[in-house]
């Protein structure tokens, strides 16, 4: 899950102060407008209402947990995939079998293919994780209208789930076409479901920053992450004011802040929560439902009713305040209020001197603005957009949320790669190096052609288990000599080597290994379909093999390395530098670093610990089910070549490895911890892998 600097135009004005202005007392045209929203349901607006209403209080009434707990049912985890795409975003109902998500979402109805959106996906009161969500299928046959400058799409679903249960039964949020619902200086809510994640909320600290009048787009304050394309953004009435579609990155000094401390000058190899995020930006549903009842009324009139009916009442909110009036059960379907009585409401209002009051086939509507600080976990590949004519200029950039998944490019005659190559640091002795034992071969993964187990790719090669379908180790090359940013007139980027088509927004989808039967992998679903439990973990490091004299040859790397077979599940804190402290992620930084000189090249073994006590866990699979045990530890040996021989240095990857900081490949006091004598390491691999020539040049004091 990576970050790329892009530049939205078209959502980018000047970056919100640090500390916001604080905004003025309401007027009394203000006030009266948001009262009427607090009773727009038929609700009763409390005292606390009332008081946050004058900006006197920011503490909210209990019953707030009981409109998320309706709220939460019409959210749903949309899942992309068809049209050879794959990802995942947030979406809403926002009328019955109708979801509102956004633009880069859906482009067009034919990017809608075969997705689905899912409901109920939420962890219980115990933290148990979640069964499988109840699926719909998407269908934009009965309905899809978007607007890429607003930054929506509207989606029909149909009417009946996987599992038989009735769409109509749900219930759906309203979109008030009229705005005021949020103002500068509120603090706003947000229900999503980052990057497939059982579903997440945002609730304080989300202050509103940016509200200008004659923008279509909101800001709202982060903190240290951003938002999930599609989240509803409600005010503290849980009525929707915004759907989210984007964030920024805080710039200091012309570069991007880390979440460390310090900056960088680029975002290639961070993540989103290596950064901080300072505003994140979202429309007003107000111009939104302007512009949906336009294009259901151009493009499906015989859905204009149901629509305008949904925006008027008839959702989970005033449905179950009728109810209770009635002391009835809730009934979503409920007579919705008639347009005629909001218009009888704003002409009351007429003598006060207030911004023109909207139609719901609408007239322009004044802004409001709200701020959210999202947990996100999305990779970020994003493109830009040209500046409209109201975007004011802007210092800085807007950085999508990466909903969409796309392998990078592979290129074609695998079974022609020379992987690892035993001669790499000179000479004509090849390195010392694993040798798996005849205890090991039992255990090794046969490949469907030929009786060589070894997975030849570009410069490293890989050995599997077959019951733990993952490595049992690997082997590469690594050179820091021959690498630039640009080869044969062409970047090397990671969207530059991934093949991808400029300005596109994509996260990694890896592949299967055609060579290997699937039932010795894990598939890619594995890891985003594990309900956030892991991520994809490099066992052969990206950067370390893409080198090479010819872009081909450093693209034909790069994308050996998206396959499954290199990929071991490790949780976040483990995988990621800047997720915690002296991990795996550090350690393959430090090594880059001292590999990096022009004198010195390595050879580098890793693999998971295989423990026979390692903790079980239910994932999916091709066939849906699967359960894996996960390795807990990982080694690495890193073996170099001086005019006085081989040298060998052996790791196991625990939380306490610090970064290598030395010009020289030696290891400083921080590392001891981790150096491990090759024995010690040969000893935990239960016999599969001889490290004996390896433990020869062992540069351990207990060697």
């Amino acid at each position: 899950m990576k970050l790329s600097a892009i530049d939205l135009a078209k959502f980018a004005p000047e970056a919100p102060a640090a500390d916001p202005v604080p905004a003025g007392a309401p007027s009394a045209s203000l006030v009266a407008k948001r009262f009427r929203f607090l009773t727009a349901d038929g609700q009763t607006a409390t005292p606390l209402e009332q008081e946050a209403l004058l900006g006197r209080n920011d503490l909210l009434d209990v019953n707030f947990l009981d409109r998320c707990m309706m709220a939460r049912r019409c959210v749903g985890r949309i899942r992309v995939q068809g049209g050879g795409r794959q990802g995942w975003a947030t979406g809403f109902l926002i009328a019955p079998g109708v979801i509102l998500t956004n633009h880069h979402v859906f482009p067009d109805a034919a990017s809608v293919a075969n997705s689905r959106i899912g409901f109920d996906y939420w962890f219980d009161v115990s933290g148990n994780r979640p069964s499988e969500p109840d699926e719909y299928d998407l269908n934009p046959g009965l309905l899809y209208v978007s607007d890429p400058d607003l930054d929506y799409a509207a989606v029909a679903v149909v009417p009946r789930s996987l599992a038989g249960a009735e769409i109509s039964r749900r219930g759906y949020l309203r979109m008030i076409p009229e705005s005021g619902k949020a103002k500068e200086g509120d603090f706003v809510t947000l229900l999503q479901h980052p990057d497939g994640v059982p579903m997440q909320i945002a609730l304080r600290e989300n202050e509103v920053v940016r509200a200008a009048e004659d923008e279509p787009y909101l800001w709202y304050k982060a903190d240290t992450a951003h938002g999930s394309s599609g989240s509803p953004v409600f005010n503290d009435s849980l009525q929707l004011v915004a759907l989210h579609a984007n964030g920024r990155i805080r710039r200091e000094g012309g570069g991007y802040v880390l979440a460390t401390g310090g900056t960088a000058e680029t975002l290639e190899g961070l993540s989103e929560s290596d950064v901080i995020w300072e505003a994140n930006v979202g429309f007003r549903i107000s111009r939104i439902s302007r512009s949906l009842l336009e294009g259901v009324r151009a493009n499906w009139p015989a859905r204009l009713a149901d629509v305008e009916a949904a925006m008027r009442g008839g959702d989970v909110m005033s449905s179950t305040i009728r109810a209770l009036d009635e002391q009835t059960a809730i009934a979503p379907g409920a007579a919705p209020r008639l347009e005629s009585e909001w218009r009888a409401r704003d002409a009351v209002e007429a003598a006060i001197p207030t911004p023109a009051n909207p139609p719901l086939d609408g007239t322009p509507m004044d802004g409001t603005g709200i701020v959210i600080p999202l947990k996100l976990r999305i990779s970020i590949e994003a493109g830009s957009a040209s500046i409209s004519a109201a975007a004011p200029a802007t210092s800085g950039g807007i950085e999508a949320e990466a909903y969409e998944m796309r392998t990078p490019l592979i290129h074609d005659g695998l079974s022609e790669r020379p992987g690892f190559d035993p001669l790499f640091l000179g000479g004509a002795v090849p390195v010392p190096a694993p040798f798996v034992s005849e205890a090991g071969k039992a255990v090794l993964a046969p490949l469907l052609e030929g009786d060589d187990p070894e997975l030849r790719y570009r410069h490293f090669s890989i050995w599997m288990h077959k019951e733990r379908r993952l490595a049992l180790y690997t082997a590469a090359n690594v050179d820091w000599r021959k690498r630039a940013k640009i080869v044969d007139g062409r970047a090397t980027t990671r969207a530059s080597l991934a093949g991808w088509p400029p300005n596109r927004n994509f996260a990694e989808l890896w592949a299967e290994d055609p060579r290997l039967d699937s039932r010795y992998q894990l598939p890619d679903v594995f890891y985003t379909e594990d309900r956030g439990a892991f991520d994809k973990g490099h066992i052969v490091r990206r950067d370390d093999v893409c080198w090479g004299e010819h872009f081909d040859e450093i693209q034909m790397a790069n994308g050996d390395t998206f396959h499954v077979t290199n990929c071991s599940p490790q949780t976040k804190a483990f995988n990621q530098g800047a997720a915690g402290q002296d991990n795996w992620g550090d350690l393959e930084t430090a090594i880059a670093a001292v590999t990096r000189q022009d004198t010195e090249a390595a050879c580098i073994f890793a693999g998971p610990i295989f423990g026979a006590a390692d903790r079980w866990f239910h994932g999916k699979d091709a066939a849906d089910q699967a359960r894996i045990q996960i390795p807990d530890r990982f080694w690495k040996i890193v073996v170099v070549r001086d005019d006085a021989g081989f040298k060998a240095y052996g790791f196991i990857l625990e939380q306490d490895v610090h970064a290598v900081t030395e010009q020289e490949f030696h290891v400083t006091d921080n590392w001891l911890a981790a150096w491990k004598p090759v024995s010690a390491i040969a000893r935990e691999l239960r016999g599969w892998l001889d490290l004996a020539a390896l433990a020869e040049i062992d540069q351990h004091a207990d060697a």
